[in-house]
C-alpha cells in the first residue's frame, strides 16, 4: 500500500513521467497529465496523451512493467514508483476533465517558475487520454542529493 504522504503528492502539482517499454525493452517515455492512487485497490492511474505520447500509450499493456516519476517542480522533490500494469482505457469525461484542470494548473505552477506556454506545449497536452492503471511494487526518492535512489518499499506485496 503506498503511504497516504507520497499518495497525496503524486495528486498534486507535480510533473509526471511515464516510460513503458518495446519489445527490444527500449524505454518509452511520455509525460503523464495527472495521477491518481486508489487506496481500496492500491493501484496507481496515471492519465496520458495517446497523440501526444503513442509509442509510450502503445506500450502499455496490461501485465507489462511500467515506471512513472513524479516531481515537484519548484524543490524538485521527486518519487519514482515501478509497477506492473493492469489495465489501459481510454479517460472517462470525468477524467479527461480532471487532465484539463491539471494541465491548466502545471501551466501556472510552471509559469510561476518562469517556464513558459510555448516552452510546455510540446509535453503538456490533454488531448485523446488514455488511463494507465498499475499495482505499484517499488518506491524510490529520487530527489537529487545523498538519499537520491534509496528504497521505500519493503511493505509492497508482489503482484
Amino acid at each position: 500500500m503506498l503511504e497516504t504522504d507520497v499518495a497525496r503528492f503524486i495528486q498534486g502539482r507535480v510533473m509526471s513521467l511515464i516510460a513503458t517499454r518495446n519489445q527490444a525493452h527500449r524505454p518509452m517515455i511520455g509525460r503523464g497529465t495527472g495521477a491518481r492512487f486508489d487506496p481500496d485497490s492500491g493501484e496507481i492511474s496515471v492519465l496520458v496523451s495517446r497523440s501526444q505520447w503513442p509509442e509510450a500509450v502503445a506500450w502499455a499493456r496490461p501485465g507489462l512493467p511500467i515506471s512513472t516519476t513524479h516531481v515537484k517542480p519548484d524543490d524538485y522533490q521527486a518519487y519514482q514508483i515501478k509497477g506492473i500494469i493492469t489495465g489501459v482505457r481510454p479517460a472517462t469525461a470525468a477524467e479527461s476533465a480532471q487532465g484539463s484542470r491539471y494541465v491548466a494548473e502545471m501551466l501556472e505552477t510552471l509559469g510561476g517558475l518562469g517556464v513558459t506556454r510555448l516552452q510546455l506545449s510540446s509535453t503538456l497536452s490533454d488531448h485523446e487520454l488514455v488511463r494507465v492503471s498499475f499495482l505499484p511494487c517499488d518506491l524510490f526518492v529520487q530527489t537529487p542529493g545523498p538519499a537520491a535512489g534509496r528504497r521505500l518499499t519493503d511493505g509492497f506485496p508482489a503482484p
